[in-house]
C-alpha cells in the first residue's frame, strides 16, 4: 500500500527540531550511561523487517529499492529520493531535488512494492525553504501544499511520527541515506530524531538495527549514536543475511 494522505490543515511549527520526537536525545538524560550493544550475530532477521531510504538520488538507489520491495515489510522513504516517489505520485514538487526523467521508473517501483504486499512510506508534510543554507527561512507544510518556489529540506513532524510508529512496530530495520540536508542545522532535524530513536529502540527493546552507506554513519555520528546500532556498513546495500533471503515473487 502506497501511502500519501496529507491532512489539508497546516502542520504544527515546532519548537526547537531537537524535540520531534518526546524527550529529545534521550529521554533519561544525555549523562545516563548506556551499556555496549552486543556484536551483531548475522542471521535471518526478526520479522516485521522495516527498511529506511534516504539520499539526494534515485538513480542510485533504484535497484536497490527493486530488491527492498520484495524483501521488506515497509519501505519507508525520504530525502531526494522520497520527493522523486512523491511526484510519481502526482505531488508537485515545487524547485525540490527530484528525479524528474525518471518518474516512469518510480511508478514501477510503487506498482512493484504493491504486488508484493510491501507497504511504502512517502512523507506527508516537510520542511521547506526556498534554499538549502543555514539561517535560510523555513517553514512545515503538508506536502500537497509545496510551493513553485519551495525545496524540501527535511521531513515535517507528522511524518516523524509516522516513522516512529514503523519503528516501534519493527523487529529489524535497515537504514540508508539521511532524510534532509543534515549537514545543515535545523534540517537535521529528521534525521536526528529518528537516529536518537532508533538507538534507544537497540538498547531497550532489542531492536535489530543496521545502518549502512558512508553518508549514513557520517548523519548518525554527527547525531552521536553510531556506536549504538547493531550493525555499521559503510557499503551502500543490503545486508548480506537480508540480502540472502528469498524474495517475495512478483506477481506477472
Amino acid at each position: 500500500m502506497v501511502t500519501t494522505d496529507v491532512h489539508r490543515t497546516p502542520a504544527p511549527r515546532l519548537t526547537g527540531r531537537l524535540h520531534l520526537i518526546t524527550g529529545g536525545r534521550d529521554a533519561a538524560g544525555p549523562d545516563r550511561p548506556h551499556p555496549p550493544i552486543p556484536a551483531h550475530k548475522a542471521a535471518q532477521p526478526a520479522h516485521a523487517v522495516c527498511a529506511i531510504v534516504g539520499g539526494t538520488g534515485l538513480s542510485a538507489k533504484l535497484e536497490l529499492l527493486r530488491r527492498l520491495v520484495t524483501r521488506v515489510d515497509v519501505l519507508a522513504l525520504g530525502g531526494g529520493i522520497a520527493n522523486s516517489l512523491l511526484a510519481a505520485t502526482g505531488t508537485d514538487m515545487g524547485a525540490s531535488l527530484c528525479d524528474h526523467a525518471l518518474i516512469d521508473e518510480a511508478r514501477k517501483l510503487l506498482d512493484r512494492a504493491k504486488a508484493c504486499g510491501c507497504e511504502v512510506l512517502l512523507p506527508v508534510d516537510a520542511v521547506v525553504a526556498t534554499e538549502a543554507r543555514k539561517g535560510a527561512e523555513d517553514r512545515v507544510v503538508p506536502c500537497a501544499a509545496i510551493g513553485p518556489e519551495d525545496m524540501v529540506v527535511d521531513i515535517g513532524p507528522a511524518t516523524v511520527a509516522r516513522l516512529t510508529a514503523c519503528v516501534e512496530a519493527a523487529r529489524t530495520v535497515v537504514w540508508t541515506g539521511p532524510l534532509g540536508v543534515y549537514e545543515i542545522a535545523p534540517f537535521d532535524g529528521g534525521t536526528n530524531a529518528l537516529a536518537w530513536l532508533i538507538a534507544r529502540r537497540t538498547r531497550d527493546a532489542g531492536l535489530q538495527s543496521v545502518a549502512a552507506g558512508d553518508d549514513t554513519i557520517v548523519a548518525l555520528a554527527s547525531a552521536g549514536v553510531e556506536s549504538r546500532f547493531s550493525e555499521l556498513s559503510t557499503r551502500d546495500a543490503l545486508p548480506s543475511w537480508l540480502d540472502a533471503m528469498s524474495p517475495r515473487a512478483v506477481p506477472a
